[in-house]
């Protein structure tokens, strides 16, 4: 389970380190800091999808109504943490708003990437 976790977020954080590098070179310091804060954001989405579901799989069994609670109960949490810190890079710290997403989606593709490879 933590060799998963593991390589989700190594491919993660090198492609966030790729896009933050494109950045830097293209525009800067204040954007490709940007960049890694969005790739962050997408990390950090990624370990508690995977906190809550170790601890669903290590728990007791549920039923069918107490498992799509706790389905809804992560995503609104998922939800709400990657508002929060969007609202904090864009808001708060004044980051570049497009480096932002852009981080941020470069980290959730690392996400997708290793999903695919995991089920090939």
């Amino acid at each position: 389970m933590f060799d998963r976790i593991r390589n989700v977020l190594l491919t993660q954080l090198a492609l966030v380190l790729l896009t933050s590098v494109v950045f830097l070179v293209v525009s800067g310091n204040v954007e490709a800091l940007s960049a890694g804060f969005g790739g962050l954001i997408a990390c950090s989405n990624t370990v508690l999808l995977e906190w809550r579901r170790y601890r669903v799989d290590s728990g007791r069994a549920l039923s069918a109504g107490a498992s799509l609670r706790v389905l809804y109960r992560s995503a609104l949490e998922r939800f709400l943490l990657v508002a929060m810190l969007f609202v904090l890079g864009m808001g708060v710290l004044q980051l570049a708003p497009l480096a932002l997403l852009t981080g941020f989606i470069a980290g959730q593709l690392g996400l997708v990437i290793t999903g695919i490879q995991r089920k090939n």
